[in-house]
């Protein structure tokens, strides 16, 4: 399979090598004749190749130019390949844009599922110029994509999916649907990719719903394969607004439609406003409360949202979804009293019976540094990386015949070991432009590769065009990141994609389907930026949720952090005299200081658990861990993110959560209504029941007069 992969390779670049050689379009029998791989084929074979080869190339972004000649009925279409459709428009990036470029690069590396194809789009986009690392930005900032449950699979499945959306290929998986427990066969056109909070999914045209859903790639089980042989299976997607899964709430994908409105305190009036202002429209008043109002399908997620929130939120209508969140809090009340004994309630069956202890696979590819982490996530498109190579080697040369490059500085460009390196100079020797005309020939001498341009070598001097997986991952990766690099004014990264937009032109930008980055405030993150870069002082306004106040914070940002969902300012809190985390959105405001600090080489993202990592990395110490029970209803989601001790007859699981603030757990167990209940610490159910009478205070007219609980209802 490897042979006959190279040889297709060698086949498609030599068909590009000699289109470009031409000065003129060049018809069929002219390509099956000159062009490498060709020759010997029956005319049918050769037509059956060359139309697929064509395709294919096309799909990397270098469309060919086809004329349809029609004076002569028998003349058939004419080829080309003009430099326009090949060449990537020159781009001019000054220092702080490249530093910031490569720093990109450097804090996605195997943390992005894109990491190889954007290493690619970074090489063609700085081909010829040095490309500084900015060290202070490469050792402030750290980013973690890779969710909980990532793993090897995953990534494979990210590649077949990736090959069938640009093919428009229905493809064929055993998916399991957490929501009904059952699995099945399913039949997808898939038209989209798309990252949330850690995780990857993809949107498509189900064929056994007859409609459009959305799949998470770790519940699809073994290989995914192509429904046919032909070249496409399905024409593209029409009126496919992908708006509807990527900038919606969790409350609003799907079902009849209603109308919600929520009062909110001053405290978390602005917090709502800027983090949820896109799914719905925020009142605020003279004195900083709140109405927030917000279309939702899902109550039970839109619950779970409003408990998140406390005290701080109340809901005024519609009267069910009160009547909801009132139940929910009653039955999370009722379920964390302590007995008469001191023992907690027992709610699992009385004589359980254990089934094997669930471990969560998936759990180590999620830890921050764990070692599961795959060091390669999708891998680079071997034309695409050919092609960059190819450029490259011939770019050294310049004006000259010959150049020596270090083979170190091909391999840490291109991510490659030195095997793979010595069989991509191998094929790139075979490449041919027609007639016997070759683009180079270069061979390993030490340790330099040593190049000798031949006759049409000029002609691969210059970067191709970036393929539309590179220019998604390029594009995707500056919006992600966008203006929080701690770089040198001017470096920011929003100046580097008007630049690469306007090269491409509005015809050449793909569609990024790869979700969008949830945003804080920017003058907050830039305030945070400039703080960390010069090492001074930040007073912070900030938002602690568990506790539902906002307090004033002199602080020491050293770090910034983002994983998953969300950036963090890793700092030395002066107030609480230590290291402490602080989520960037609620920070409300920021006022940079004229005072410097010295760095503090305690503070670290590594060591202590962090309270946004699913589990910490193996030997990694835990400051605590909560056993919680979970009922049939949740068991199944609550196993996919989170170890599981025990399970039961009934269904029902004792999973074990990990934390570092208890603030921080009881007000997680409110979101799960009374489905999860904590059974240790047994000290903290008291401390949960109450925080659900607190809230409950705030609907103190819909509770019986007599101040007793009403009867819970049945789940």
């Amino acid at each position: 399979m490897a042979m006959r992969d190279d040889d297709k390779l060698v086949r498609q670049l030599s068909l590009v090598a000699f289109l470009m050689s031409q000065q003129r379009p060049v018809t069929a029998d002219e390509i099956h004749e000159a062009v490498e791989g060709y020759g010997g084929m029956t005319e049918q074979a050769f037509l059956r190749r060359f139309y697929a080869d064509r395709a294919e190339i096309e799909a990397m972004g270098l469309r060919l130019a086809v004329e349809r000649p029609g004076d002569d009925p028998f003349q058939g279409d004419l080829y080309a390949l003009p430099p326009e459709n090949y060449y990537l428009p020159e781009l001019d990036f000054d220092q702080a844009e490249l530093s910031a470029l490569q720093t990109c690069l450097y804090l996605l590396e195997g943390q992005f599922a894109y990491a190889e194809p954007l290493r690619l789009a970074l090489q063609h986009l700085t081909l010829g110029r040095p490309s500084p690392l900015d060290d202070h930005a490469a050792r402030t900032v750290s980013v973690n994509l890779l969710g909980g449950d990532y793993s090897p699979e995953v990534a494979a499945h990210l590649t077949k999916i990736e090959s069938a959306i640009s093919r428009r290929k229905t493809i064929r998986f055993t998916y399991y649907s957490i929501g009904r427990d059952e699995r099945s066969e399913r039949e997808i056109d898939p038209y989209s990719l798309l990252y949330s909070a850690g995780n990857w999914y993809m949107v498509g045209f189900s064929h056994e719903r007859d409609d459009t859903r959305i799949f998470r790639l770790s519940r699809i089980e073994g290989r995914i394969t192509f429904k046919t042989r032909a070249e496409h299976d399905f024409p593209p997607p029409q009126d496919f607004d992908l708006s509807r899964y990527r900038d919606r709430a969790p409350w609003q994908l799907e079902g009849a439609e209603h109308t919600a409105t929520i009062a909110l305190t001053p405290t978390i009036a602005w917090w709502v406003e800027q983090m949820f202002g896109g799914y719905g429209t925020t009142a605020i008043g003279a004195d900083g409360a709140g109405v927030y109002t917000t279309s939702f399908n899902n109550r039970r997620e839109l619950v779970s949202w409003i408990l998140g929130l406390g005290a701080e939120a109340e809901v005024v209508g519609p009267p069910e979804l009160r009547e909801a969140v009132v139940a929910a809090l009653e039955l999370v009340g009722e379920r964390h009293q302590i007995g008469s004994g001191g023992a907690p309630t027992p709610l699992a069956p009385a004589a359980p019976v254990p089934v094997a202890p669930a471990s969560a696979p998936t759990a180590a590819a999620g830890a921050a540094g764990g070692q599961g982490t795959p060091e390669r996530v999708v891998p680079a498109e071997r034309f695409a990386r050919l092609l960059a190579l190819m450029t490259r080697l011939l770019a050294a040369c310049g004006d000259s015949a010959e150049a020596h490059i270090p083979i170190s500085e091909l391999r840490a460009s291109l991510n490659l070991d030195r095997r793979v390196l010595e069989d991509d100079i191998g094929l790139l020797n075979l490449i041919n432009f027609g007639g016997g005309c070759y683009a180079l020939y270069a061979q390993i001498e030490g340790d330099t590769v040593a190049v000798q341009k031949e006759t049409y070598g000029d002609r691969f001097a210059r970067p191709a065009r970036l393929s539309p997986l590179e220019a998604k991952a390029l594009l995707w990766a500056l919006d992600f990141i966008g203006d929080r690099l701690p770089t040198e004014a001017g470096g920011s990264l929003s100046s580097v994609r008007a630049k690469v937009e306007a090269a491409m032109g509005s015809e050449g930008l793909p569609t990024v389907e790869l979700g969008r980055a949830q945003n804080a405030n920017a003058g907050v993150a830039a305030a945070v930026s400039h703080a960390i870069r010069e090492d001074r002082l930040l007073e912070i306004d900030y938002w602690t949720e568990s506790r539902g106040a906002i307090t004033k914070r002199m602080i020491e940002p050293h770090l910034l952090v983002n994983t998953q969902d969300a950036w963090y300012v890793v700092a030395f809190c002066r107030r609480a005299d230590g290291q402490r985390t602080f989520r960037l959105d609620r920070i409300r405001s920021a006022v940079l200081q004229e005072e410097r600090f010295d760095r503090r080489p305690e503070i670290a993202v590594s060591g202590p658990y962090m309270p946004w990592g699913a589990h910490p990395a193996p030997g990694e110490t835990v400051a605590q861990s909560a056993s919680v029970w979970c009922n049939p209803a949740l068991a199944r989601w609550m196993l996919e993110k989170h170890h599981s001790r025990e399970r039961f007859a009934d269904g029902s699981v004792l999973v074990e959560i990990p934390y570092a603030s208890e603030d921080w757990l009881v007000k997680e167990l409110l979101k799960y209504q009374g489905d999860a209940v904590l059974f240790e610490p047994v000290a903290l159910r008291r401390t949960v029941s109450e925080l659900a009478d607190e809230v409950l205070g705030r609907y103190g007219a819909d509770r019986p007069s007599d101040g007793q609980r009403r009867r819970a209802p049945t789940r």
